[in-house]
């Protein structure tokens, strides 16, 4: 029996990445590769914010349906950093205590310039090392990660190995 994933995100598990001001296909298709080895519900909406997340993730029956949960969360998010971290944290106990395992991944590259994007990264990294969570995180970083994507092809390939 396959494993059953749920992903929730913004436009990275739509397949499309925040180019230079919107949004455009990527090559990835990462949900289309996970599918061919998993069960995939994914959830991904572009513009979804965390409190949504939650609110979906508490509603679901996740215990009976998932093993692992995916999170590329904090697109939406960079006008709240602080309420980010404090929800991405009641997101991972929650999940954590159902016996799913989160898989966090780093906002988009292209975001960094933006300090209040840097300010949501610090959280996801802060919460990935200090809860042991495997990591995928897109560019080059001295930060301790599972997973460092330097090309958009290998997002998948990352997607694939820790899952």
């Amino acid at each position: 029996m396959k494993k059953s994933i749920a992903i929730f995100g913004g436009s990275l598990f739509e397949d499309i990445k925040y180019v230079k001001g919107s949004y455009e296909p990527t090559s990835m298709q990462a949900v289309i590769k996970l599918a061919k080895e998993y069960n995939i519900d994914n959830y991904s909406l572009g513009g979804m914010k965390i409190e949504r997340a939650k609110r979906l993730i508490e509603l679901l029956p996740m215990k009976e349906l998932y093993s692992d949960c995916i999170l590329a969360l904090g697109e939406a998010d960079i006008e709240n950093p602080i309420e980010f971290e404090s929800s991405l944290r009641n997101i991972i106990d929650y999940l954590q205590d159902q016996h799913i395992r989160p898989l966090l991944v780093s906002l988009p590259q292209e975001l960094m310039s933006d300090a209040r994007a840097v300010s949501i990264q610090d959280c996801i990294d802060r919460i990935a090392v200090e809860k042991n969570i495997d990591y995928i995180y897109e560019g080059k970083t001295t930060k301790l990660v599972s997973y460092m994507v330097l090309e958009e092809e290998d997002f998948s390939n990352a997607i694939l190995y820790l899952c």
